[in-house]
């Protein structure tokens, strides 16, 4: 039996508003049901996430408790059969024909490839788009901590050959995963518009930042980096001023003078 061309994995945790619009961008992407699959794999809602998939065609699920967003990614892989397997969280969603533009310029030796990606800010407005870069295993660990996760592109054999997310991670599982990855492939970058990237008022991104930055400096550590760096200390700033963030009229008034300087968010 033929592999589909891809299989989308897409967690989710109490996502019955944005879901939708994930099943709806993959399924505009005008494959069949023997071309591409799509798993939901939901981490125990209660807000209604779990009866919408069960109401689309075409959509498989798995609905039961787990250990966190690593867990809920390697049962999509672990249930792949897709030749790419593509994760996109369910408050993303494709590009309108990025999957189509993907396979018109991916070549056969591809395995990790990188896409641009639109990132919309809290109020759904274009706020800037993301370019790939070609990141490497090294530029990872000292030059830049930033993933355009969603139109990042993975072939099955890396995740055979590499394994999955590191369990261990609650925030930068994809960053530690990818570390690993390209120490084994290498990868291209495209100019082809992949993913548009959601920003969300309570995701793990959103309140994640001093989580995750500790978690960059852990991955950094394990491969013996120089702590003397200007990647360091970036990521020290970061764990210092995110006290500052959480104070509401501190953090509305930053905004408001960015806005005034015409400084993106």
């Amino acid at each position: 039996m033929s592999r589909p061309i891809f299989t989308v994995v897409s967690p989710a945790m109490n996502s019955r508003e944005f879901l939708p619009r994930n099943i709806a961008s993959v399924r505009a992407q005008g494959f069949s049901e023997k071309e591409l699959e799509h798993w939901v794999i939901d981490g125990g809602s209660q807000d209604g996430t779990v009866e919408y998939p069960e109401s689309q065609r075409g959509v498989r699920f798995v609905s039961e408790r787990d250990r966190g967003l690593s867990h809920a990614v390697n049962k999509g892989i672990h249930r792949a059969r897709g030749e790419w397997v593509l994760w996109l969280n369910a408050d993303d969603e494709f590009a309108p024909g990025a999957l189509r533009r993907f396979l018109e310029v991916v070549d056969p030796d591809d395995r990790i490839v990188c896409g641009l990606q639109e990132v919309r800010a809290y109020d759904g407005q274009l706020e800037v788009v993301s370019k790939p870069w070609p990141y490497t295993s090294e530029a990872l660990l000292n030059e830049c901590v930033n993933i355009i996760q969603a139109s990042t592109f993975v072939h099955r054999e890396v995740y055979e050959r590499v394994g999955g997310m590191d369990g261990m991670f609650r925030y930068a599982m994809d960053y530690e995963w990818m570390v690993r990855a390209l120490k084994e492939f290498p990868c291209r970058r495209i100019d082809e518009l992949l993913s548009i990237y959601h920003k969300r008022q309570g995701s793990i991104t959103d309140i994640g930042i001093a989580g995750q930055s500790w978690e960059f400096l852990r991955v950094r550590r394990s491969h013996g980096c120089n702590p003397i760096s200007v990647l360091e200390a970036h990521l020290w700033f970061y764990l210092f001023v995110d006290p500052l963030r959480q104070v509401p009229w501190l953090r509305s008034g930053i905004r408001g003078v960015k806005a005034l300087l015409g400084w993106r968010k």
